[in-house]
């Protein structure tokens, strides 16, 4: 299949280990604590910086536990796993990470709580400190990348950087142009990423949700309007995404499903269907009933699903397994050039 993309990039210069500066990681979450580990990983030095104290502490055994997981799971070989470990520091301020003359980041990337002005006040603070040529980015799931480069002095350096979660698992990772991203910026993160084992994917225009959480969105918001409206129930309609049309969303996007089953038929099913769908504007009223409710989901035990910790503990445990089986499967398939040629 000759694949039509608007992912095509330049490689680019960027600076790479040995010689590189230090990635610098603005939050130690769910996002920047395994995004630093991927970094790590692939040889780069790791400074996090976190402010909350109890996570600041744990930051030490929370990388060994994702370490000896990717260990354990034949992820990251046992010695590779032991030289990242000591190539990750953490710090509780920014200044201790960014003060050190004559040292220049491999790049600065912002991971903290999902509030615009948090954000873009923590990224104009770091700009401060930072040498022009530096890439800075966010890792928003949604926010809008020219909103945040607001109070940057040089907003051509920055865009953004949405790792999937969980970063460790999940290859993609959608790379944003805000309006006044220079092409270089975009070049040189896409072609760091590839470094570090990852698959950038360009969104060219700074759109709420970007594209990953758009569809996903819309997804479940149709999925919503089908339990709300008595059609089916959730467990029934996770049942057939997950068992159904979800199997091969793994191995053939949507839009090559259109393309094999006949554009005709889509057209055709598109000119009855679409307009039974779910077109409000608003959230789902059950979604907002809900929360109103205080039912949260795991947060609380209780969502569209009643839940146990134990539940919850094996749902993540059967993501994360197939997440591995499809980067085991990506790197076997990766490696067949390779050992082909010999």
């Amino acid at each position: 299949m000759n694949q039509q993309t608007a992912n095509e990039q330049v490689t680019a210069a960027f600076p790479r280990p040995p010689s590189a500066g230090p990635v610098v990681i603005l939050g130690a979450g769910l996002v920047g604590l395994p995004t630093g580990l991927v970094f790590a990983l692939a040889g780069y030095q790791v400074r996090l910086v976190e402010t909350d104290p109890p996570r600041c502490d744990s930051v030490p055994s929370r990388l060994t536990d994702l370490l000896d997981f990717l260990v354990t799971h034949g992820l990251v070989e046992h010695a590779t796993a032991h030289m990242a470990m000591p190539r990750i520091a953490v710090s509780d301020t920014l200044e201790d990470v960014l003060s050190p003359a004559g040292v220049t980041p491999a790049a600065l990337i912002e991971a903290v709580f999902e509030d615009l002005e948090l954000k873009r006040s923590v990224l104009a603070a770091a700009e401060r400190s930072l040498s022009p040529e530096v890439v800075m980015c966010s890792v928003t799931s949604g926010l809008s990348i020219t909103a945040l480069s607001g109070g940057l002095q040089h907003p051509e350096r920055f865009c953004g950087a949405h790792f999937w979660n969980p970063p460790h698992l999940i290859p993609l990772v959608e790379v944003i142009y805000g309006a006044r991203t220079a092409d270089r910026t975009v070049a040189a993160l896409c072609t760091m990423l590839e470094y570090v084992g990852k698959r950038p994917v360009v969104v060219r225009r700074d759109v709420p949700g970007f594209i990953g959480n758009r569809l996903l969105h819309a997804l479940q918001k149709e999925a919503m309007a089908v339990v709300a409206s008595g059609v089916a129930s959730a467990a029934d309609v996770d049942l057939v995404v997950t068992q159904g049309f979800g199997r091969r969303l793994g191995v053939v996007g949507p839009l090559a499903v259109c393309d094999l089953a006949g554009l005709d038929l889509v057209l055709d099913v598109d000119a009855y269907l679409l307009r039974d769908l779910d077109r409000s504007a608003d959230p789902s009223p059950l979604l907002t009933s809900l929360v109103e409710q205080g039912k949260l989901g795991v947060k609380t035990l209780e969502g569209f699903y009643q839940w146990t910790q134990e539940e919850v503990a094996g749902t993540i445990a059967r993501r994360d397994a197939a997440l591995i089986r499809a980067l085991r499967a990506d790197r076997a398939e990766q490696a067949q050039p390779a050992e082909s040629s010999h």
